[in-house]
């Protein structure tokens, strides 16, 4: 049995969890499980995890996905008990792995989906600039331009009066 994910344009911030369904003893090839995904485009694979939960170690799934992908407590409380209770190999697909393109997944065996959760981002904050060189009200100053341009129009003036004085005395004297 397969079950179709339809992935929106442009989703960010979106982490799902897939349970491998494999013998850990003769595991399936991750090139098996990503084409388990059935994605009718193309994936990002270099964005999506495989791994073996005892690689954690002591660190539970619902830490991992907190600590790691940033997942609120609140989108992984009610899902605890059945992310900490897998065992094998688990699937990690962030919406990175779509580069931003629509698309669709018809998940099938090994693969069991176990969730989506979106990433806790806050939104983001412009604090003032530390440095007093960085301050300024963005205008130029009480005369409208700087003195630095009013010098070099001045000698790019004076440059082109040369210019035309020698021209007409070039031309004058033919």
């Amino acid at each position: 049995m397969t079950e179709r994910i339809d992935i929106p344009a442009r989703e960010v911030h979106v982490v799902r969890v897939l349970d491998v369904a494999d013998d850990p003893d003769a595991p399936i090839a991750h090139a098996d499980v990503l084409a388990a995904l059935g994605a009718e485009g193309d994936l990002r694979s270099d964005e999506i995890e495989l791994f073996d939960i005892a690689d954690l170690g002591d660190m539970p799934m619902s830490t991992y996905l907190a600590e790691g992908h940033g997942i609120a407590e609140a989108e992984l409380s009610p899902m605890r008990g059945r992310l900490d209770g897998l065992t094998g190999r688990v699937l990690i697909l962030p919406s990175r792995a779509f580069g931003g393109e629509a698309m669709t997944l018809r998940v099938g065996a090994p693969l069991r989906v176990v969730g989506r959760f979106e990433e806790d981002v806050p939104p983001a904050q412009f604090d003032t600039l530390p440095s007093e060189g960085a301050r300024g009200s963005g205008t130029s100053p009480a005369g409208g331009s700087q003195p630095g341009m009013r010098r070099a129009a001045l000698v790019l003036l004076a440059l082109l009066v040369a210019v035309a004085g020698l021209v007409l005395v070039l031309v004058g004297g033919s």
